[in-house]
């Protein structure tokens, strides 16, 4: 349920401690690296900040120059002669250099010359800050609540806070006193997964702090009357308060309320970790920023608020909405009103289908585009779009240098690197970086969004063609047809084209759905997401979308397609068409007013989105 989290933790393990990749480096020549000895500094170096200046959130140097951080993610030497395997090759730093120094001061060459800033996550900081010429930025990621099991395991348990405490401390204090170093990342891509933290909690014994604040939760919700519990869920090995305090589990009871309570709960565990996060870091680092826990390309409202009180920036990994390198706007933008914080784009990526290391792209879902020039073209895009978000302040790319040919041990196998594992850079994709000034593109006044206000978009010749993930909607006008929602947190993105012969809506939304909910671990239809549309005061149409069924559709005349899932799969991806004649019209024409009301109800009706707009058919 962890997600990426897991292969990511893989991958750390793989590289061990700081310092570890280069213990057992050895070049073509036989040559061992050296000893690391990192930046001393007699005293505290200045801290780098945040600040807003004329509606912009910025990061600053510790010199006072304003600037946009763009990172790089797992700069490191790869495979070792140990580790190396010719079955399933993969980048070996050791096949092209005489010793880690070389290879170092190679890599810090190349970032600089293609316009980066910052080494991020996973990367060979000890062998790094070996090199003179280190002047990027560091931003480590720690590891300190998923190596303790937080938000999982207990998090009031000494013993989980001793561990979160040793892990901070030993991640910390080699490079506390670097001068380059701009903050820490808590963790990565936890998923904060509703019902599988309930059911944890649930497992644990009665003495648990996190059981048994969340035993007192539901005594206050429900007035300790286990009638009214009982509405909302379905009790296993408990029949009343007395065995609940002891042991059993509680399931989602379809059609209740229940799912409030638990988000209740998440809101909870997610105000404690942050705290505890932001103290043991102050502790061991007064100066360094607190840059969130890096959110897994979506997240709780519940979460990303109890982090606003501690983070210096929230931290979210940005999964291209399409392989086009665009992405839905509400991700960002209701994190950033949930918050008020900066954000930090701690991954984006891109791969292409033609690549050199043979990377088959087929085990994830990640946006892929054909070439190398495309991949190119869409990784400019997403970064200029996020140059034009006042509160986006940096973005991490993932990764330095290409997957292994047939994949890491989890088996994702993408084309995400800058290099390929040949140590040859990717011109195209590398140039894109290069041309772009982020400082300069990011002060610029961003123009005003086109929107449906300014009138509906024609429809392109098969709206549901390339239905598929990463390419369903891709071909619509999401700019001209984007409706702006009049909820003040939407977690979907709602968008409108025409025809002659039908309206069409598109509708782009995060549905967090877990097996886990439910006793059956089967999500029954009135649990299921509800999407209602109506046009022109006619008859509203309702469809059940997601959890990776058929849409179920209330008009026969409406044909609605689907694209959905449980469990890790989060995108609940819809396109409905509404014919004209269900609407006493023999056709729409140009200049025609349309009246829309939608509503979104999300999993269990956990979340509401509403969009009520007027707009006339463009031509």
């Amino acid at each position: 349920m962890l997600g990426r989290l897991i292969r990511l933790a893989l991958l750390v393990l793989s590289l061990g401690a700081a310092g570890s990749v280069s213990a057992e480096w050895r070049g073509p020549k036989g040559k061992l690296a050296g000893a690391a000895h990192g930046l001393p500094a007699e005293s505290p170096a200045p801290p780098f900040s945040i600040r807003k200046q004329a509606g912009i959130w910025w990061l600053f140097w510790p010199e006072g120059q304003r600037f946009f951080s763009v990172g790089v993610c797992c700069v490191h030497q790869g495979a070792l002669h140990s580790t190396f395997d010719p079955e399933n090759p993969g980048y070996a730093a050791w096949q092209h250099y005489d010793d880690s120094l070389q290879w170092a001061e190679a890599s810090l060459r190349r970032l600089k010359s293609w316009r980066f800033t910052t080494l991020g996550g996973w990367s060979d900081f000890a062998t790094l800050r070996q090199c003179k010429g280190q002047t990027l930025c560091l931003t480590p990621v720690l590891h300190i609540g998923s190596t303790a099991g937080a938000p999982w395991w207990d998090m009031w348990d000494p013993k989980n806070l001793r561990r979160m405490e040793d892990v901070a401390r030993e991640q910390i204090l080699p490079l506390r006193d670097d001068p380059r170093l701009l903050g820490y990342y808590s963790d990565n891509e936890l998923g904060w997964w509703n019902a599988t933290l309930w059911k944890m909690t649930l497992e644990q014994p009665p003495s648990s702090g996190q059981r048994r604040r969340l035993i007192q939760l539901l005594r206050e919700t429900y007035q300790n009357d286990w009638k009214k519990l009982l509405q909302d869920f379905d009790p296993e090995n408990a029949d009343g308060w007395r065995q609940l305090r002891r042991g059993g589990m509680l399931f989602l009871k379809s059609g209740g309320n229940g799912i409030r309570v638990m988000r209740q709960f998440l809101g909870l565990l997610a105000e404690r970790y942050y705290q505890l996060m932001r103290d043991i870091i102050r502790k061991y680092d007064s100066r360094a920023l607190f840059l969130g826990d890096r959110y897994q390309s979506f997240y709780y409202p519940e979460v990303a608020r109890a982090s606003a009180a501690y983070v210096d920036a929230v931290s979210s990994n940005l999964n291209a909405s399409w392989s086009d390198g665009t992405f839905v706007r509400w991700h960002l933008d209701t994190l950033h009103a949930l918050t008020g914080k900066p954000i930090l784009v701690s991954e984006f990526y891109l791969a292409a289908r033609d690549n050199r290391s043979g990377n088959r792209n087929s085990q994830g879902l990640y946006p892929v585009a054909a070439t190398q020039p495309a991949r190119a073209v869409a990784v400019r895009r997403t970064l200029e779009s996020l140059l034009k978000i006042p509160w986006v302040i940096g973005a991490d790319w993932f990764q330095y240098a290409d997957q292994p040919t047939h994949g890491r041990a989890d088996g994702e196998n993408f084309n995400f690197g800058l290099i390929d594992i040949a140590d040859q850079p990717y011109d195209e994709v590398t140039a894109a970086f290069a041309s772009l000034d982020p400082a300069h593109l990011k002060a610029q006044p961003a123009p005003p969004r086109l929107d449906a206000a300014d009138g509906a978009p024609r429809a392109p010749d098969d709206p549901f063609a390339h239905f598929e993930p990463t390419e369903a909607l891709m071909h619509w006008d999401r700019e001209r047809g984007f409706v702006k929602a009049s909820t003040q947190y939407p977690l979907a993105d709602l968008y409108v084209c025409w025809s002659p012969r039908a309206i069409y809506l598109g509708v782009f939304a995060s549905d967090i759905v877990e097996a886990a909910y439910y006793r059956d671990s089967f999500v029954p239809k009135s649990d299921r997401a509800l999407w209602i549309a109506q046009i022109n005061g006619h008859e509203p149409v309702r469809a059940r979308i997601g959890a990776g069924r058929e849409p179920l559709v209330s008009s026969p005349g409406v044909r609605v397609e689907n694209l959905s899932g449980i469990n890790l799969s989060v995108r609940n991806v819809a396109i409905m068409e509404i014919p004209a004649r269900l609407l006493g019209k023999p056709q729409f024409n140009a200049g025609d007013t349309i009246e829309l009301s939608s509503t979104l109800l999300a999993h269990c009706q956990a979340y509401r989105m509403e969009w009520k707009a007027r707009f006339t058919l463009y031509p």
